[in-house]
């Protein structure tokens, strides 16, 4: 009885989703739990009958009953004439430009075929949904590349879907490359439809005249410079991330949705999902959301620290004091922490800050900050290589050295947090990978974060022959 009360609600794309696919649904899962076959049987010829009625008001009523069918997973008898009408009315809604439909209904056809063995037609859909993509981006090109720039890397991703093996025939290879092209070309038109917002300006005169003092006066180099790399202690993860919390708390709005980070170049270099409100704060996207807010917090307070402390301080102790390379040089070898061998290497470019040198100092400190890195994990018993299938061992990089176990033991959470933020994170300043890349320019490479990765290695290494004793006592 309540099976046939079910089924005697009408099938039409006006009350479909006031529950009637509920009522349907229920009504084959009952069919199933007491075995009436007969009635099964029925409801299934009933509802593939709705799946082949016309309905000129709604584009979507035969997905949603193909897709009813396939969750419940009684459409064996009509698989392949599902999939063939799936596949058909795709290609209508791409004739009218409507690519988003037609994705979704190549996309269930594609399922179809699959579950049909149907290879050929499997390939084609995927591909379909690939060229849906690409179109619908080329058609967006004209209003935002933003827009046109999200569409083209998803149909990469959709060419990517294409086993390897069948790849040379459909020329999907050939196709990526150009779908590449073009991510580069709107990828760059994207900068240009970005606006600029700004934020109220903040008084640093105070803190401007709070670290000329600091660093002034001092009796000789040694004391200016221990004075100079005590203005800050570096970033506390703690006291960010519950700054980050609470700005995440006050604009909730701006969390809702994801978002993607570009290069200068134009490129995309990062993404972050939306937060899941749903779930709490160890749910990966919330994290992920919270990361985010995490790395704009310390940015902000990082511009400040070098526009306000590190600058004006440098110009001060340099009107007072001069700092000869191989008076750094000296530093470097008396420091613990720099490595035999490494002291003119190091020195030199700690030199180079004080002759406001910041693009020639950051390409000689990138390399060396990781072979630092890497000493003292090796000194505390980690493992700092890896052994391919050939046997050969090859030494990791800093974003992998960095995500170590002993890595978080050695330095602990905040020196860890910013190191990886200064060097190796995509959301920060990423400048280990950026050196490496040689993507930095003339002005990239002399930029706030420049300027910051200097001062902190030079307060490391001061830093360092304070606590321990030095190389050469």
């Amino acid at each position: 009885m309540a099976i046939d009360s079910y089924v005697s609600q009408p099938i039409d794309d006006e009350t479909w989703h006031r529950d009637v696919n509920v009522c349907w649904e229920r009504a084959v899962r009952l069919c199933m739990q007491i075995r009436d076959f007969y009635r099964l049987s029925a409801v299934k010829r009933q509802l593939f009958s709705a799946f082949c009625s016309e309905y000129p008001r709604s584009k979507f009523m035969a997905f949603w009953i193909a897709d009813l069918l396939d969750n419940l997973k009684i459409d064996g008898d009509f698989r392949e004439d599902i999939a063939a009408s799936l596949h058909s009315k795709a290609k209508d809604l791409l004739k009218d430009g409507d690519f988003h439909s037609a994705r979704s209904y190549f996309e269930l056809a594609s399922k179809k075929y699959q579950q049909c063995d149907d290879e050929n037609s499997w390939l084609e859909s995927l591909i379909a949904i690939a060229e849906c993509f690409e179109l619908e981006a080329d058609s967006r090109s004209s209003g935002s590349n933003v827009v046109a720039n999200f569409f083209f890397e998803n149909a990469i991703q959709a060419y990517r879907r294409i086993p390897t093996k069948h790849r040379a025939a459909y020329g999907v290879e050939e196709k990526i490359v150009s779908i590449r092209d073009k991510v580069v070309v709107s990828g760059k038109a994207s900068l240009a439809e970005m606006d600029m917002l700004e934020t109220p300006e903040i008084d640093i005169s105070d803190i401007v005249k709070q670290s000329i003092a600091h660093v002034s006066g001092r009796r000789s180099s040694e004391e200016a410079l221990l004075s100079f790399t005590s203005l800050f202690s570096g970033p506390k993860y703690k006291d960010l991330s519950e700054s980050a919390k609470e700005v995440m708390q006050k604009s909730l709005f701006s969390n809702l949705f994801g978002s993607s980070h570009m290069s200068s170049d134009g490129r995309v270099i990062a993404k972050t999902p939306a937060m899941n409100l749903g779930a709490g704060e160890d749910d990966p996207a919330n994290k992920a959301a919270l990361h985010r807010q995490i790395q704009q917090q310390l940015s902000i307070q990082i511009q400040l620290v070098v526009e306000g402390q590190i600058l004006p301080a440098l110009g001060q102790l340099l009107m007072e004091h001069r700092f000869r390379k191989e008076f750094m040089v000296a530093v470097c070898h008396h420091s613990p922490i720099v490595p035999q061998g490494r002291e003119q290497l190091l020195g030199y470019a700690l030199w180079l800050g004080f002759e406001y040198e910041f693009g020639a100092a950051i390409h000689l400190l990138c390399p060396q900050i990781e072979h630092i890195v890497r000493s003292q994990l090796k000194g505390a018993g980690a493992h700092t290589t890896n052994i391919d299938r050939e046997g050969i061992e090859n030494e990791n990089g800093l974003s992998t050295l960095m995500e170590m176990e002993e890595a978080l033991n050695l330095f602990g959470e905040d020196a860890s947090f910013e190191m990886k933020s200064v060097f190796t994170d995509a959301l920060g300043f990423n400048l280990r990978n950026e050196v490496a890349h040689g993507l930095l320019d003339d002005n990239a490479s002399s930029s706030i974060h420049s300027i910051y990765a200097w001062w902190m290695l030079l307060r490391i290494v001061i830093r360092s022959l304070m606590d321990g004793n030095s190389k050469g006592s």
